[in-house]
């Protein structure tokens, strides 16, 4: 069905020798990727029939924009090392550079599945930052398979800095890039750590994380990962209903609020819980906005997110009228997410010896749920390889897992509404779908 064309590992010399990682990055495991698969119709180029099929979304020209990109992701010809930092191997071709593949399918794009079990995406490894699977189908149609190591950056980061780049230099070598590398920005000096643990009394409480030994593992469930679209009309109808119910003290919701109260709430009714019990909500949150104590700026490349954390009373979660005080809720932990939280927590993370037992305090395979919206990050209105040639599709990687976890993803219609794929355990997914009031704001 498919064979393999070319392997290349794209490297460039460069007086890059090593970057420390932020704390924030020392959070996330270094075999954690962000992945995912762009599907591009080449019926949609206006050269079409005009030109060879091999010249829409051309190897030869996405290799040498990567060549480019290195200029500035210079980082990317490195590899991860233990001490948290990223640093060139000189004398060793197999580590570092951007992988790039290239292959053909003899099928056309329209009898592809997004559940197809293609190889689409290379198998990552530490050892390269940043992967390319260029896959053309039989019609000149082409999936582009992209991984980013996520220690070395966030979503925020894949969408809005490196592909957005990518893609501007496959348009225009002499495209110039302006990216931020200063991981300083996110470290505290000792003089500082020293003075927060003095005027703040919950200096050591960090709701969301927690350092946590580990000493055994929970037997294993059967996941599913579905993807469920909220359409535009939807969510206008779901957040209308919310803001009629909202706190007195809230005066704006917005749609991600509204929509994941909506999803927590109903994760929550398919797990059968205890009302007795108590549920925690992780919602990962861009820092760059918030943080202004330094700022830090829109084109910083790394992790600069952060869990805005809400504890609830199981039976406050459940309540049929509570969207509009759940998504208030979920507002207020959003706003608490501020500059002098964000500090504590990076000074607390400098605090701990043990770096790697530092976790989230979280069980989402029982009570909890954490969620992960892309759906504002130009998915889409970034990824024009061909001028106006938008992705017709793009998906995670079909051998996704998470369980108690959503991710938000725009969609290619391009009218505010939302793909969501949310993990769960089997039996609570078939309950979820069964549940008539989870998509009652569709009609």
């Amino acid at each position: 069905m498919g064979f393999l064309i070319e392997t290349i590992r794209i490297k460039t010399n460069t007086n890059f020798q090593t970057l420390e990682l932020s704390p924030n990055d020392w959070l996330i495991p270094s075999t954690s990727y962000i992945t995912c698969i762009y599907f591009y119709d080449i019926h949609q180029w206006s050269h079409y029939e005009k030109q060879s099929n091999e010249t829409f979304l051309n190897v030869e020209q996405l290799i040498r924009s990567l060549n480019k990109l290195l200029d500035y992701y210079p980082l990317l010809n490195g590899s991860l090392k233990s001490d948290y930092t990223v640093s060139i191997d000189d004398n060793d071709d197999e580590k570092g550079g951007i992988l790039f593949v290239s292959t053909k399918v003899n099928l056309p794009l329209k009898d592809i599945s997004f559940s197809t079990a293609l190889p689409l995406i290379n198998s990552n490894h530490q050892e390269t930052l940043f992967h390319i699977r260029h896959t053309r189908f039989q019609c000149g149609s082409v999936a582009l398979g992209i991984s980013l190591n996520h220690q070395i950056a966030d979503a925020h980061s894949y969408f809005q800095l490196i592909v957005k780049d990518w893609v501007q230099l496959y348009r225009n070598l002499d495209y110039q890039s302006d990216v931020c590398h200063q991981r300083s920005l996110l470290r505290l000096s000792s003089e500082e750590i020293n003075e927060l643990k003095k005027t703040n009394p919950y200096f050591n409480d960090r709701k969301s994380l927690a350092v946590i030994h580990q000493t055994s593992s929970l037997p294993t469930k059967e996941i599913i990962v579905k993807s469920f679209r909220f359409t535009n009309d939807e969510l206008v109808r779901m957040k209308s209903d919310a803001l009629t119910y909202s706190s007195l003290e809230v005066d704006y919701l917005s749609t991600f609020e509204v929509l994941t109260a909506h999803l927590y709430q109903h994760v929550i009714l398919a797990r059968n819980l205890s009302s007795l019990s108590t549920s925690k909500l992780y919602m990962s949150t861009n820092i760059r906005p918030r943080l202004t104590q330094p700022n830090i700026p829109f084109t910083y490349f790394g992790n600069a997110i952060m869990f805005s954390y809400l504890e609830v009373p199981m039976s406050e979660v459940i309540q049929s009228n509570h969207l509009g005080l759940l998504a208030s809720r979920i507002h207020d932990a959003i706003e608490r997410n501020n500059t002098e939280d964000i500090r504590t927590t990076l000074a607390w993370i400098q605090c701990q010896t043990d770096i790697k037992s530092i976790l989230p305090t979280w069980n989402l395979d029982e009570t909890d749920f954490t969620i992960s919206a892309w759906n504002k990050m130009g998915m889409y209105s970034n990824a024009d390889f061909e001028f106006n040639v938008y992705p017709s599709r793009i998906i995670l990687p079909p051998d996704t897992k998470y369980n108690g976890a959503a991710n938000l993803l725009s969609t290619e219609l391009n009218d505010r509404s939302i793909d969501v794929f949310l993990g769960l355990e089997v039996n609570e997914m078939k309950r979820l779908e069964e549940n008539c009031d989870f998509r009652k704001y569709l009609f």
